[in-house]
């Protein structure tokens, strides 16, 4: 059996690739029905994790790694970590395409402990100034921010900096189920 699946990995790489699952294969998700909204509010967050922060698309995951002991698992279109901590799962994500190892993403889900997500006892906090996460209602999100939410997957994106014909978004995605946040992504995207 080991010999078959040596063959089949040098056969076909693809066929053996890491990806998420659970709440965090959302990554994946190229849903076009998405509510999406510009927002003024900065969406950057602040991630803590033991006595470092970390800096989205300055900090390199394996930053966290040194922090936690936790490996990176690399898949093909993306790599990650998991933590697990006061029974919420972080993923720290880094697209494989312009993030090269830096934090581009971050999922956030009270989904029960996920498979791949090592438990870390240290603190860990991820917030964004003034933004309602995961804990908030929807009616918090409402008066948050100007639209109101509508779907399942609602999406709010700000222009953070511009390099010459590029642009740095942060956005940050809620995902609900009977009108309750189950989970989030926050990210920051550079696009021409």
């Amino acid at each position: 059996m080991k010999f078959l699946l040596l063959i089949l990995s040098i056969i076909s790489p693809v066929a053996m690739a890491k990806q998420m699952e659970g709440f965090d294969a959302n990554y994946y998700r190229d849903d076009l029905s998405v509510s999406n909204y510009d927002t003024n509010k900065s969406l950057v967050p602040d991630v803590i994790i033991g006595d470092t922060v970390f800096v989205m698309a300055f900090s390199k995951l394996a930053d966290i790694t040194e922090t936690t002991g936790v490996a990176v698992i690399q898949g093909d279109q993306a790599s990650w970590l998991c933590l697990a901590s006061n029974n919420v799962n972080y993923w720290f994500i880094s697209d494989n395409e312009m993030g090269q190892g830096d934090l581009t993403s971050i999922a956030i889900a009270k989904a029960g402990r996920q498979k791949g997500c090592s438990s870390y006892h240290g603190d860990l906090s991820v917030t964004v100034k003034g933004i309602p996460l995961l804990s908030a209602s929807l009616e918090n999100v409402s008066s948050t921010f100007s639209n109101k939410p509508n779907g399942n997957i609602i999406q709010y994106c700000t222009d953070t900096k511009s390099y010459g014909d590029f642009t740095q978004m942060n956005c940050l995605q809620y995902y609900l189920k009977n009108k309750k946040i189950i989970g989030l992504f926050i990210s920051q995207v550079t696009s021409n």
